[in-house]
């Protein structure tokens, strides 16, 4: 899915309305998961992954059901330069799994010239957004150090609209990651984009995996089908 254009001037504050309507989805024939749509992005290219390590305890059981995420980029792209900040994740990947194209360090805070030396296709950033207490910020930073190296960066996060988010607003509830600070709508990840000096190229609603067998039920699959913004993720590829 693409913006108008005449939202361009919303996203970047010369205008302004308090009651803006957008197109964000049409009805789509499949249900495409995350894991699934980045790795298409991702094949044949350049590219880092931001926080490839994930939860150490979860990493083998998701190598063994094919949903860990970093091994399946290593798989399709050109190269694949991991990076993260949990020290003792990268040397568990490195040493027990032997994934050696990895780093330890903080691309936000430090000027990463294994990263900023090279050119990239793209930045992965997922499931980190809504991690950060200031996510303008973050994408701020890696701008003004990676702008000139990385081309797109792909940024999936968790979706406002979600389905689920509706069932559990019936038994009055919040049903959420308890170290999450935000939800994101296509518009309000757009605009932390813009202020932080990128442009939108495109964004999508997924589910995280492959459709559960208990969310497999013909009335389900309609609704999200039928309304893509009932999807769990939001994608969005952005670039400078």
């Amino acid at each position: 899915m693409y913006f108008n254009k005449d939202i361009i001037g919303y996203l970047s504050g010369t205008q302004f309305t308090a009651g803006l309507k957008i197109e964000i989805a049409e009805k789509e024939y499949k249900i495409p998961d995350r894991l699934s749509l980045i790795e298409e992005l991702a094949s044949n290219k350049r590219i880092i992954h931001m926080g490839c390590c994930d939860h150490l305890p979860l990493i083998e059981q998701k190598i063994k059901e094919n949903k860990w995420l970093h091994s399946r980029l290593c798989a399709v792209s050109s190269r694949c330069l991991g990076v993260d900040i949990n020290k003792d994740g990268i040397e568990y990947i490195r040493s027990n799994l032997g994934f050696q194209d990895v780093l330890y360090a903080d691309l936000a805070n430090d000027n990463v010239c294994e990263v900023s030396s090279e050119q990239w296709d793209y930045m992965i950033m997922g499931e980190i957004l809504e991690h950060v207490d200031n996510p303008t910020g973050l994408l701020q930073s890696l701008f003004n150090k990676y702008s000139g190296s990385i081309e797109r960066i792909i940024i999936t996060v968790p979706n406002a609209f979600a389905l689920l988010n509706f069932r559990h607003v019936f038994s009055h509830k919040e049903f959420i990651n308890s170290d999450h600070r935000y939800w994101f709508t296509p518009y309000t990840l757009a605009k932390i984009a813009t202020v932080a000096h990128y442009k939108v190229d495109h964004f999508q609603f997924c589910e995280p995996f492959p459709l559960r067998q208990k969310w497999s039920n013909s009335f389900t699959r309609f609704l999200l089908k039928r309304f893509p913004a009932f999807r769990e993720t939001l994608l969005m590829v952005i670039h400078v």
